[in-house]
């Protein structure tokens, strides 16, 4: 049995800084790749997963991102983090298969608490 593994896409590592107490208090992995095809692998070790990404910088490699985890890893949970005059965005990621999307009006304070129930649920994320 593999443990659970967090995997967070993004450029500055804001989020990552975030969401690491969630995922070492339960004794989860954490992985900040910095490339979308080393993103893709790390989902591709296989074991219950949650992606966190963030959109904004490079919403087309962004965006195919999401769209290749969803349809290559069906069972790892994506949550895509949008902000400010990205929230308009919020239609096309569900539309590419994101578990969740936290934009405006949604406060980022919410990730934690939403990523541990993710990271919770029984046999892994959706």
């Amino acid at each position: 049995m593999r443990y659970p593994q967090l995997v967070i896409y993004e450029g500055d590592g804001r989020l990552a800084a975030q969401l690491r107490p969630v995922a070492e208090a339960g004794a989860r992995a954490v992985r900040e790749p910095r490339q979308a095809g080393a993103c893709l692998r790390q989902l591709g070790r296989g074991g219950p997963s949650v992606l966190v990404l963030r959109v904004g910088r490079d919403l087309e490699r962004e965006m195919t991102l999401l769209e290749r985890a969803t349809r290559l890893y069906p069972d790892a949970a994506c949550v895509v983090v949008a902000e400010g005059d990205q929230a308009r965005l919020a239609g096309l990621a569900w539309d590419l298969g994101a578990a969740f999307v936290v934009a405006p009006p949604l406060s980022r304070d919410l990730l934690p608490e939403l990523v541990e129930s993710l990271l919770r649920l029984p046999g892994g994320p959706p």
